[in-house]
């Protein structure tokens, strides 16, 4: 047996799941290490230092596409790092849309990534990857799809500045998900009809839920920054088939974002409960 083994055995370590192990909660793979995370926007990369306490300590943005700001920024990012692990999440490429009787196999989770043809049968494309959330009270589950070659050639742009990818996602699908799991723990709020709106710097989801059931749903990534049309043309058909009596939910991935200050005010007419925290996203990903 080797040293090391030994080692890492006293330490717990051997009992600790492996760094890029996806299924394993950030934290449980990274204790008391240093990662990066980085949101991969059309034309700009935000970026965020997790200490080894699991806290934010550092967070910044850099116009231009992933390959050129990794070419200027990922020596500081591994150096940021122990042993270069990074998180990533997506936010160009990708929808979300609302499914009906999907398979819930025990496993499902792990099946999505691996053989997702089996779930999706004729709705599968070779050249996607996918993730799911299942609504719990009835057989709708929303669905999201990116591009597979976006994934690859962020992987490539990383390896080649000695970066490793532990989890690469789609930040706002992660930003639904915990909303929905949010509202789905509160029975009086679940009953009420709702308008869930999240947004992930300049990609936007909508979904309309009326007495527990999930109908209209819209999405859109990587929207023009600050178009109002843009974001008018997402909203004005769920809104159609609202009444003052919905209420509206809203999720971003940090405080003061561009949805929260120019679009959340023209919502006045309903009631508007904003549950986005400061370094949300950051949070999420850090600890999930």
């Amino acid at each position: 047996m080797e040293f090391s083994d030994i080692k890492d055995v006293l330490t717990f370590a051997a009992f600790r799941p492996e760094p890029d192990n996806p299924t394993a909660p950030w934290s449980r793979r990274f204790p008391n290490r240093r990662s990066v995370m980085l949101n991969v926007n059309r034309g700009s990369v935000d970026w965020c230092v997790v200490g080894k306490k699991n806290r934010i300590e550092d967070s910044g943005t850099e116009p231009g596409e992933l390959a050129d700001v990794a070419g200027t920024l990922g020596g500081e990012w591994a150096s940021m790092t122990d042993d270069g692990w990074v998180g990533v999440s997506l936010n160009s490429r990708f929808i979300i849309t609302l499914e009906h009787n999907l398979s819930r196999k025990t496993g499902w989770d792990d099946t999505i990534r691996k053989n997702p043809k089996s779930i999706l049968g004729t709705k599968f494309d070779r050249n996607k990857c996918y993730a799911l959330t299942h609504s719990k009270e009835t057989n709708s589950s929303l669905l999201m799809a990116a591009d597979q070659s976006q994934v690859q050639a962020i992987e490539d742009a990383l390896r080649s500045h000695s970066l490793r990818p532990a989890r690469i996602c789609c930040g706002l699908f992660a930003l639904t998900s915990q909303l929905l799991n949010q509202v789905n723990k509160d029975p009086n709020l679940r009953s009420q009809d709702l308008l869930l709106i999240s947004w992930c710097e300049n990609s936007l989801f909508v979904m309309r839920q009326k007495g527990g059931q999930w109908q209209e749903v819209r999405c859109r990534a990587s929207l023009p920054p600050r178009d109002e049309n843009a974001v008018a043309q997402i909203l004005k058909p769920v809104l159609k088939a609202t009444d003052t009596n919905t209420r509206v939910i809203f999720r971003a991935d940090r405080m003061g974002s561009d949805f929260e200050t120019l679009f959340l005010p023209k919502l006045e007419r309903y009631h508007v409960t904003n549950l986005t925290e400061e370094n949300q996203l950051w949070n999420l990903l850090a600890s999930h």
